[in-house]
């Protein structure tokens, strides 16, 4: 067993000793306190403030997710279930495969996963990852304990600190169980295969005309399956003052495969119409079998064109139908194991000292897998023209029929030997905290002080890849007495090598390619401390309140401590980039944050019970932050809350919010990487014009002859920055609820928001670099073409992408949330609710000082807006209480509106070419027609159910009732990563995977 496991083990059975040790000290305790006398006044605590008050409401925005609904979603992954609401965006989750970093994250507003702050019952969630250092992984948090979910959609970093710049996610758990609960959970995806976008046809034509390497789906799938239970245990103390609740949690999903789906089963090019067919085709990658190849000299200038294997040895034009298919192998979702085990507890010693502690363990297993490594076309080898393996065909062409001197390919070539590569990501993380809350100054005050630990360890091994060095050796082939040796087995520098023959169709060992894989292996450790002491008192008992008020100034001032460190530890193969299927080395990341914090909170009611001012109250917050990296940060806001009569409230608030750089911004390594889908300048005839593609670099004779990427993944360079500034924020918002008097069931709240975020701490994108080059001819000195014209085919074609302060972020919109209960009586009751959001704007200003580089993303997507915006999407669910023991139906209707692509945007700074039409952009094949625009998508979700007798109950459900298949894009705008894109659609945004049914079963004793 390692040390780290050791340590985590250790920690456990501490912690679990110690919660032990202060339960059965209050259960000694309570036998000599006094009984409670009299029910105190309920004091509500809502997301978005520190101070408590009766029957209070939120002034800023809130969301609230009942335990109702989460049950009836059947969702046993958090992301999931937050994934319906419409103010959520995609972010990594279950199905990433390709860029996967194995966590589950929420990404409010679709503003940045790193901007939504995860809180569990009111205190901050660590980092869920020590390679990025930013988001939660909500896989911390166990589905089977939350009583609810609120959402506060806007800034809130004077409440709760950094990076609640888009908002906060406040799970509540359930800290007060008594009794026995155990839950088993059951589901699996189904989908019958009826895509209609083309894709089964060609697959069809592809198969014939290929064989197998574009082979169809099954007709009908049945897949994902996955298998939960739960064990929670709770038990009050005699007096009622004191609770333990323990809780263990298993969570088993299976993988499924690309292959599995018409859409995806293999790699879809973008369709286009003029000089094709205008139809999605198959297509894939240059890397393939039997391989590519192509002469260049000593500096990777092309001298011919590239060349693949024919019948005996030959060599022939290499054309598309020789791509690989990568698509089948690649993970639709990530097989994951997840164990995870907690308690809570608590013991109300006095009036002055309420002791609690909280405790959570978790060790999640994910694997991402994606199609085989192999000598990847971009990468130029030597080789000798003594080299055995060459035919007479290759020694013609590339040796001048000479079997000395040496000559150099660029050489893509599939390791379809070796297998797929897989990625396991596994994370172990451990929370503690340990806190007292009471009451002071006769009652007067309340305070709450507590510290806490967040520990997450990432064990990564990577396998499957192969090594860059050995395959130069492997390539560098003589003839002996005992046949073809490795030269560097000849001169000893490393006898274990053996040689690759790639270039005779089906004549690669075993041993070879034993030989040329590699593993690559990370560790990291993140941790986070933090102590934050807090009072609240009521001014009003002091006379601190206004005479046209019912109650007085309310106040709550506090102190934080916090710290971030954290580091990554790749190995030597990764540092050096030896991994051919990388794309980038992978090299150290070490450093910390310190944060030392002021903040405060002031709630004054200034009218109640007059005419035309049922209540009229003002909020107020401020939080002084100083953070070691030499910068200091002030955070505030105000509100006012009005309901000129009983039945309508209005709202607004203003606030300034900020987010630090994290470990990841600042301390990565600068590297060549991936950063791109297109390059409007390749291609036999380029999406740009000549004199366009003259400001992006390219040369007289080469434009119209720069080969594209198939596989749509162009360089950039990018890394951390240790000069970052906080970006800060600021959220106005304006609200009116509806509660009539007359249908006190009815609820409804409308609320208008503006965030805008400046000093964004990111990347430009390698899109946008190019297509602000040639739309303003900004950002021109950041592209580096290779001597070929290329962005890709070689490390000396890319875009400069480093993370800085630069942009600005504006979002404004508009929330719907409203709700009814009918109470039918002796049919039972019905309740109604309702969820929506449009979009006005999502402006993105790549160069905050350049007021001309402004472009909106509302309505769009594509490779500069990344994944989907759409302008409106709502959930709404009716819900059947029927009558009879414990039984209820319920039915959802979940919408997403449309989206264009972006290249079809007016704005010079999107748009394929201003001086034409839509219509004509799509006509003449500028602009692809199959990937011009993502339909609507109307999801209906059916779940019922019922109580068997006192202990069991059970539930089924289905989600996606009519297996409504997604929107599909094209090789050429699917952007891929954080943005969702995987298996030609956005699984992280629609239900790809066809229908989900599920059954839980729950005994509670």
């Amino acid at each position: 067993m390692s040390k780290s496991r050791n340590r985590y083990l250790q920690m456990a059975v501490r912690t679990a000793l110690a919660g032990g040790a202060l339960v059965a000290a209050g259960a000694t305790f309570a036998q000599k306190a006094p009984a409670s006398s009299g029910a105190a006044l309920e004091e509500i605590v809502i997301t978005g403030s520190r101070i408590a008050a009766p029957n209070q409401v939120s002034i800023s925005p809130v969301i609230a997710i009942s335990n109702v609904e989460i049950e009836q979603s059947g969702a046993t992954r958090v992301e999931d279930l937050l994934n319906r609401l419409p103010q959520v965006f995609a972010a990594q989750g279950s199905t990433v495969s390709n860029g996967a970093d194995g966590t589950a994250q929420v990404n409010l507003r679709g503003l940045g996963a790193q901007r939504t702050l995860v809180l569990i019952n009111g205190r901050r969630l660590g980092p869920g990852d020590p390679r990025t250092g930013g988001a939660s992984d909500l896989n911390q948090i166990p589905a089977e304990l939350i009583e609810g979910i609120d959402i506060m959609t806007g800034g809130a970093s004077s409440v709760y600190g950094a990076d609640a710049v888009a908002g906060v996610v406040n799970f509540r758990l359930n800290n007060h169980f008594e009794g026995v609960r155990v839950t088993a959970d059951y589901a699996f995806d189904q989908h019958h295969q009826d895509n209609d976008g083309g894709v089964g046809t060609a697959l069809q034509t592809f198969n014939s005309t290929y064989g197998a390497n574009f082979a169809a789906a099954p007709k009908n799938v049945d897949t994902g399956f996955t298998k939960a239970m739960s064990f929670m245990l709770g038990m009050n103390t005699a007096d009622g003052k004191g609770n333990a609740t323990v809780y263990a949690s298993y969570r088993n999903v299976a993988s499924v495969l690309q292959s599995q789906y018409d859409f995806s089963s293999c790699t879809v090019a973008s369709g286009y119409l003029g000089s094709s067919s205008g139809k999605f085709s198959c297509s894939g990658s240059s890397t393939s079998v039997p391989g590519r190849f192509r002469l260049v000299d000593a500096n990777g200038k092309n001298l011919s064109g590239s060349k693949t294997l024919g019948p005996n040895g030959t060599l022939i034009p290499f054309s598309s139908k020789y791509r690989y298919n990568y698509g089948p192998l690649n993970y639709f979702q990530r097989p994951d194991e997840r164990w995870s085990a907690g308690a809570f507890a608590h013991y109300e010693f006095n009036a002055h000292a309420d002791v609690y502690t909280e405790f959570q363990y978790m060790n999640d297993r994910s694997i991402s897998q994606i199609a085989p490594s192999g000598a990847f076309y971009g990468n130029v080898h030597k080789i000798n023209c003594a080299n055995p393996f060459l035919t007479g065909p290759e020694l013609t062409s590339w040796c001048a029929g000479q079997t000395t001197g040496d000559f150099f390919l660029n050489i893509g070539r599939r390791n379809v030997e070796g297998g797929p590569r897989r990625d396991d990501l596994e994370h172990q993380s451990l929370r503690l905290l340990v806190g007292s809350k009471g009451k002071f100054a006769d009652g007067v005050w309340d305070y709450d002080a507590y510290a806490s630990y967040n520990l997450v360890s990432l064990s990564e091994t990577y396998i499957n890849d192969l090594s860059i060095s050995r395959i130069g050796r492997a390539l560098n082939v003589v003839q002996t007495a005992n046949g073809p040796v490795c030269q560097s087995f000849l001169d000893r520098t490393d006898r274990n090598c053996v040689p690759w023959n790639i270039f005779q169709p089906g004549q690669v060992t075993s041993g070879a390619t034993t030989y040329i894989s590699i593993p690559l292996l990370q560790r990291g450790e993140l941790n986070v401390k933090a102590v934050n002491a807090s009072t609240t008192g009521d001014l009003g008992r002091y006379g601190l309140q206004l005479p046209s008020a019912k109650s007085g100034l309310k106040v709550n001032v506090g102190l934080e401590w916090r710290q971030t460190s954290g580091s990554t530890t790749p190995d030597a193969s990764y540092q050096a980039n030896d991994g051919a299927g990388q794309g980038a080395a992978t090299l150290p990341v070490a450093g910390s944050v310190t944060s030392r914090e002021f903040f405060s909170e002031a709630q004054l009611p200034l009218i109640d019970d007059k005419v035309g001012a049922q209540s009229l109250a003002l909020n107020t917050g401020y939080r002084y932050s100083d953070y070691s990296l030499g910068f200091k940060t002030n955070t505030y806001k105000f509100g006012v809350e009005w309901a000129p009569i009983q039945d309508v409230r209005l709202r607004g608030s203003w606030a300034r919010a900020v987010r630090a750089p994290n470990i990841s911004e600042l301390y990565s390594v600068t590297t060549l990487g991936l950063d791109g889908t297109t390059d409007p300048c390749a291609g036999a005839a380029p999406r740009a014009t000549a004199a366009q593609c003259a400001l992006t670099g390219v040369l007289p004779g080469q434009y119209g002859t720069i080969d594209p990427n198939p596989a749509g993944q162009y360089n950039g360079v990018q890394g951390g920055n240790p000069h970052l500034n906080a970006e800060t924020a600021t959220t106005k918002s304006f609200g009116i609820g509806f509660s009539p008097s007359a249908l006190p069931d009815l609820r409804v709240q409308v609320d208008w928001y503006d965030i805008k975020i400046a000093d964004v701490v990111g990347t430009v994108g390698g899109n946008n670099i190019v297509n602000l080059c040639i739309s303003s001819s900004v950002y021109c000195n950041r592209i580096h073409r290779d001597i070929n014209g290329s962005l890709w085919a070689s490390p000396q074609g890319f875009v400069d992408d480093p993370l800085s302060n630069t942009g600005m972020l504006n979002q404004k919109g508009i929330d719907f949330d409203a709700s009814y209960r009918f109470n039918m009586n002796a049919a039972g009751k019905l309740h109604v609710g309702f969820v929506g959001t449009y979009i006005i704007n999502n402006i993105v200003l790549p160069i905050q000082s350049n007021k001309a580089t402004e472009y909106d993303c509302a309505g769009l997507y594509g490779p500069s807006c990344y994944q989907p915006t759409m302008r409106w999407r709502h959930t709404m669910r009716l819900t059947w209480e029927t009558p009879w023991r414990g039984t209820d139906v319920a039915i959802a209707w979940r919408y997403f509106g449309s989206a264009k692509l972006d290249l079809l945007s007016s704005n010079p700074n999107l748009s394929a070419d201003v001086t034409m039409t839509n219509a004509q952009l799509i006509s003449t094949g500028v602009v692809s027609n199959t990937d011009a625009r993502l339909g609507s998508r109307s999801y209906i979700d059916l779940t019922a159910s019922a109580r068997l007798n006192d202990n069991w109950s059970l539930r089924l459900g289905v989600n996606n009732l009519l297996d409504k298949s997604p929107p599909i894009v094209g090789t050429t705008d699917l952007p891929g990563g954080n943005a969702g894109g995987n298996g030609n659609t956005f699984p992280q945004v629609y239900d790809a995977l066809g229908r989900y049914l599920f059954a839980k079963v729950t005994a509670q004793f």
